[in-house]
């Protein structure tokens, strides 16, 4: 056990255990090679320069490094450089080799794409050689399962094709390692060398023995190297020639004498053996442990070039007749080594990507997994019990079959800028690389036309015009892509007179890989120069500021005009332009919290008002802010103010329940905190979950983007630190990943360092679902065993992107998807809780939501850290650390004190006959009561049942009078009386009293006055804030409707004018009312005798077979939902779905009633 653990031991820390992320490796990696200058070098500590272009799954490591620029130049001179793009930047670390001292190492990064991009500039590096004591570094970044990228991409045949050696780690400390060699190597020859870094090692993270990374580079001979500053037509000859014929075989004599290539489990007898390379070692190793047999294996760290000699060593010492060269994607290194051992004795045959059939046996595409190697594998080794076990426990996992689940998938940030110009009024855009990538998810109904590589997409188009009769089309275009490369597409736009509206955000930052700022950025005035200069014939800035003044070329709107922005723009000829000028909302957020700087206005929903349309969802095109909460009149809509960029856009829906409260001077919102501090609390049981000396403890963790998940592990891991464990992580994230899928697979250890890539099925010992919809995906629990694995998980409904967009989508009952995550673990010692609603109830914001998960699994005795390491933890990520470790103490108390914590948060809801009384108390003494219990009493409903009818009788006396109300008891009677008449229970009857209810209860002018004259919802607003505010309503009169004149804000000061209005509901549906004439109101009023004739026409079909069917066509009219034309759109869609159903319920069909919804495949 570590005395402590310090948030500077990760690069202070000379001697001992760090945790490091792959971001954070490669920034020890400079720490520790100016260490070796200082020490065990020549004294001279060699100047630093890193300059790339950022990208998945390096996005943050340019981060990393800017943030630590002054450790970095305490030992010597570092500079970081944004590059434009990766072929400046390639061409930039060889211009550092022209500096005069002759000492400077220079880092290249980017990802695999970018280094497939610059070979011409890393060709010219190679030949040209290093200068003095310096070195040049490419740091290739590779995402083979593209999670993160356009299409999957490798740096290997580019690199190769510049004779750059190709160091691949297989872990976080071997970037350490590899890394140093990596530097040593191209100081010593000159060459440029290379990292190959895959996105497992990258994303991971690992306890690391600083002893184990330390490196002495042995140099096979004595070498003067050159640095040639001049490369150039038959003076480059002599150049290629010394690169091929003495710098590469000694750049193999390097790899022997340093010992880089490894040979494993030697002693191992068959004749088979394995040939692998980085990360795919780590994959093997896995696979061999699950068939419980162990083969020699050459583990390559060197990808590039080959030590042939190795390897034909390899298999003559072991004897091997057969080798299989596992790797990916291949055949790369397969290539080399069938070369090696063409002609070796004995050496029957090489396999890898094809067996000896030619059918496939090693996939050369995406990421190999373990238990696909076990299988690929089994067939060639002497396997036996273990194997048969562990490949029928495969088949039987593969074989489970669940529901489907609605698909979580990446939605947009709060306040997204390209949430301005995602409505295009049905037309189609050409997509983008960055934010705007999102809209070609299935949860965005219109899409994109197609995704071209960076700042390439107005190329795409322009040979699409060709083709299409020139038809104007919208080009996304980020900041980051036009700065990048973007220029070149406008230009081949302009050339072709394209007709293409470019929309060109401006927010200041590649929000896709953490943030950064655009390298080259220049300001608004100058881009539109530059686009003028370019020859684009128009350009327009939409925005707060006028960057340029308006002339005939160059049009100024605000941000609430960009309607007519777009629309302008779509009917000019030619190849045209649009700045949005507004900042990336995450960043802003961010900036601000720093800052302690408090929103001017917060944008709230009227619960009451609200419909829960999704209309606002549509209007703000997916903000992630928006969120569903369901209420005793179905689901409404809410605003998470935590993630809220209160740019507004949602209030554009066709809704009257918007409210801006504006905080005064120094008023902020309420940061609340439970009443009760928990200090003491029982130790949870002691399990003994790492008793065994050799066992691995694994953890799977499962949620959505920007939750902190991936916060959850790092805290874990610093827990698993300070207790004295070894730990390592394999976070999969992916592209700004804002509510899509997030894994954080862990294990600990007590005594070995593990290591791993991706799990095998069915190895969790603790499944904690940070979120239910992800828990219940079928690809998630794979990993769960029914006999090893405790699920923790959270049953808060949290919906999806899809589901927010479509409220008609299906949402599955918590409890179902519960069901499903109990049938793959062990159910009894499961561990259930709705951790939002106590974050919600506890502490005001739903971001405690995990610490609380978290805290209930370590009080449950299922972590095998302390709780006293995980408060460190907590401690150290140092973000509101006192009220996290209470958020993490309530998280415990519910599971060691469910009574207390009940107790605490006000009880459990009060009963279904408790909240009918309430409403009887409600009713008064009068006739309403009357009604009230009468009906009731002849409806003759389970308590639940009953107590939905109850509240909608109360409201429908407030919503007209009394005779209304009668009139909606009447008919739910007639369709109870025919469910009994058939002996059924009341399903039908309690569907049909939602539909009816919500049907007569339509929001007209005289119910939004009822609802705004009471001011309740407003003293709620109010209570949230700790000072004075002022409170404005968007609404949209008739009046100003019909002029069509947007939105206006209105103050309390209304209140007794709504109270007036309210009393003039006798008016309605009756030929004075004027508020009636409109083509809604008309709808609104045909919808009730509809849905009345409706209910007789399922009560005459009702019988035994079809009664499931009737109550889905009855709840159909729950669908319709909305104002103006939202409510007539919804209307028009469900008259036809009825129609079409009462067809085939008529005919006998079995076809089931359609819902929306997309579903993740249960074979997934």
């Amino acid at each position: 056990m570590l005395d402590s653990v310090a948030w500077t031991d990760r690069y202070a820390r000379e001697e001992g255990p760090v945790f490091l992320t792959g971001m954070q490796a490669l920034v020890r990696l400079l720490v520790d090679k100016q260490r070796y200058d200082e020490t065990d070098g020549a004294g001279d500590v060699n100047q630093t320069f890193i300059t790339g272009y950022e990208g998945s799954p390096l996005g943050g490591f340019d981060l990393e490094v800017v943030a630590h620029l002054e450790l970095l130049n305490e030992r010597g001179r570092t500079v970081h450089q944004f590059g434009i793009n990766e072929k400046t930047a390639a061409s930039a670390i060889l211009g550092s080799q022209y500096a005069d001292s002759g000492d400077v190492d220079a880092f290249w990064y980017g990802k695999a794409h970018g280094t497939q991009w610059i070979p011409d500039e890393t060709w010219l590096a190679n030949l040209a050689g290093s200068n003095g004591r310096g070195s040049m570094v490419l740091l290739c970044g590779e995402d083979h399962r593209s999670k993160s990228s356009v299409s999957p991409g490798t740096s290997d045949w580019a690199l190769r094709s510049s004779l750059v050696p190709i160091f691949y780690p297989a872990s976080v400390a071997e970037i350490i390692e590899l890394g140093m060699h990596a530097v040593h190597l191209s100081r010593w020859l000159g060459v440029v060398t290379a990292m190959k870094l895959v996105t497992p090692v990258c994303d991971g993270g690992s306890t690391i023995d600083l002893a184990r990374t330390r490196v002495m580079p042995q140099r096979p001979a004595q070498y003067n190297k050159r640095f040639h500053p001049i490369v150039m037509a038959l003076g480059a000859l002599p150049m290629q020639q010394e690169l091929v014929e003495t710098k590469v075989p000694l750049i193999e004599a390097y790899i022997r004498d340093n010992h880089l290539n490894r040979v494993h489990w030697s002693d191992a007898s068959g004749p088979v053996g394995i040939v692998t390379s980085g990360k795919s070692f780590v994959d093997v190793d896995q696979a061999l442990q699950l068939l419980g047999t162990r083969v020699p294996t050459l583990h390559l760290r060197v990808s590039w070039p080959l030590d042939a000699e190795g390897i034909r060593r390899f298999a003559t010492e072991q004897g091997l007749e057969t080798v299989i060269v596992v790797e990916e994607p291949g055949p790369f290194v397969e290539e080399g080594v069938k070369a090696a051992l063409l002609g070796v004795e004995g050496v029957r045959a090489v396999y890898g990507e094809r067996d000896a059939t030619g059918a496939t046996l090693i996939p050369s595409f995406g990421e190999v997994d373990p238990e696909v190697l076990a299988q690929r594998l089994a067939p060639y080794l002497r396997t036996g019990a273990i194997a048969a076990v562990a490949l029928t426990r495969f088949e039987q996992i593969a074989s489970r079959r669940f529901r489907p689940v609605p698909a979580v998938s990446p939605m947009s940030c709060g306040g997204c800028p390209y949430n301005v110009f995602r409505d295009l009024k049905g037309e189609k855009p050409g997509g983008a690389i960055g934010c705007s990538s999102i809209r070609a998810i299935g949860a965005y109904d219109d899409g994109v036309r197609y995704i071209p590589t960076m700042g390439a997409g107005g190329s795409i188009y322009s040979g699409t015009a060709l083709f299409n009769g020139n038809q104007h089309i919208y080009q996304y275009l980020g900041d980051g892509s036009f700065f990048h490369s973007g220029r070149g597409a406008i230009q081949s736009c302009v050339q072709g007179e394209v007709n293409i509206t470019f929309l060109l955000l401006y927010n200041g930052a590649v929000a896709l890989t953490g943030g950064q700022t655009p390298g080259g950025q220049r300001c608004v005035a100058d881009v539109v120069d530059e686009l003028l200069a370019l020859g684009v014939k128009h350009v327009g800035i939409v925005g707060e500021v006028d960057h340029r003044p308006a002339s005939e070329r160059v049009h100024n709107f605000r941000l609430a005009q960009h309607p007519q922005a777009l629309e302008q723009f779509r009917e000019f000829a030619g190849t045209t332009a649009i700045i949005l000028d507004k900042e990336c909302a995450t960043q802003k957020l961010r900036r601000n919290r720093r800052a302690g700087i408090t929103p001017s206005r917060h944008i709230v929903i009227d619960e009451e008002i609200c419909e829960g349309c999704g209309d606002c969802y549509r209007k703000s095109e997916g903000c992630a802010a928006l969120y569903r909460v369901p209420t005793a009149f179905g689901d409404k809509t809410q605003i998470r103010q935590s993630s809220c960029d209160q740019d507004g856009l949602c209030i554009d829906g066709e809704c009257p329940s918007f409210v801006s409260v504006i905080p005064a001077p120094g008023t902020t919102l309420k940061r609340q905190l439970p009443e009760q501090i928990i200090d003491k609390l029982p130790a949870p049981p002691v399990r003994n979950l790492l008793s065994d000396e050799q066992q691995i403890y694994t953890l799977y963790a499962v949620g959505r983007g920007g939750t902190g998940v991936v916060t959850i592990s790092h805290v874990l891991a610093y827990a698993a630190m300070v207790d004295g464990l070894h730990v390592y992580l394999a976070n999969n994230t992916g592209l700004a990943q804002k509510g899509g899928p997030v894994e954080a697979p862990i294990q600990f250890s007590r005594v070995h360092q593990p290591v791993f890539h991706r799990l095998v099925p069915g190895s969790a010992d603790l499944y904690m679902g940070f979120d239910l919809f992800r828990a219940a995906e079928s690809h998630n629990l794979r990993y769960a065993d029914t006999e090893r694995t405790v699920a923790v998980v959270s049953t808060t409904r949290i919906p999806t992107a899809e589901q927010n967009r479509h409220p008609e989508a299906e949402f599955p009952e918590p409890d179902g998807l519960r069901e499903i995550v109990d049938t793959c673990t062990r159910s009894d010692d499961g561990v259930f809780l709705d951790t939002y609603w106590m974050a919600e109830r506890l502490f005001g914001d739903t971001l405690f939501a995990n610490v609380i998960l978290l805290g209930a699994a370590c009080q449950a005795g299922l972590l095998p850290v302390s709780a006293a390491a995980i408060e460190a933890g907590l401690v150290f990520n140092g973000k509101e650390a006192d009220t996290n470790i209470q958020a993490f103490r309530w998280g415990r108390l519910a599971v060691a004190d469910p009574q207390r914590l009940q107790d605490a948060l006000g009880g459990v809801m009060p009963t279904a006959t408790a909240a009918i009384q309430l409403q009887r108390v409600a009713l008064g003494n009068g006739k309403a009561r009357q009604l009230h219990d009468q009906a009731l009493d002849t409806l003759d409903l389970p308590p639940e049942h009953a107590e939905t009818i109850s509240r909608r009788i109360r409201h429908l006396v407030d919503y007209q009078d009394l005779d209304y109300a009668a009139r909606y008891v009447e008919i739910v009677k007639g369709v109870r009386n025919a469910e009994r008449l058939h002996g059924f229970d009341s399903q039908l009857t309690e569907t049909v009293a939602k539909s009816l209810h919500q049907l007569m209860t339509y929001k007209d002018e005289y119910e939004v006055a009822r609802l705004l004259a009471h001011g309740e919802a407003e003293q709620r607003m109010i209570d949230r804030f700790d000072g004075k505010v002022r409170v404005e309503r968007h609404l949209h009169p008739p009046a100003l409707r019909w002029l069509g004149v947007g939105k206006i804000r209105v103050g309390t000061w209304t209140r007794p004018l709504m109270a007036l209005l309210y009393r003039m509901r006798r008016l309605r549906g009756r030929p004075w009312d004027l508020f009636g004439l409109s083509a809604c109101r008309r709808v609104e009023r045909s919808l009730i005798d509809w849905y009345v004739e409706l209910c007789a026409r399922l009560v005459d079909s009702l019988d035994a077979e079809n009664l499931e069917r009737c109550t889905q066509i009855a709840a159909e009219a729950q669908k319709i939902r909305g104002f103006e034309v939202v409510k007539i759109e919804a209307a028009e869609r469900v008259r036809r779905e009825v129609d079409a159903q009462m067809v085939r319920l008529k005919s006998g069909s079995n076809d089931t009633v359609a819902t929306h919804t997309v579903v993740h495949d249960a074979t997934d």
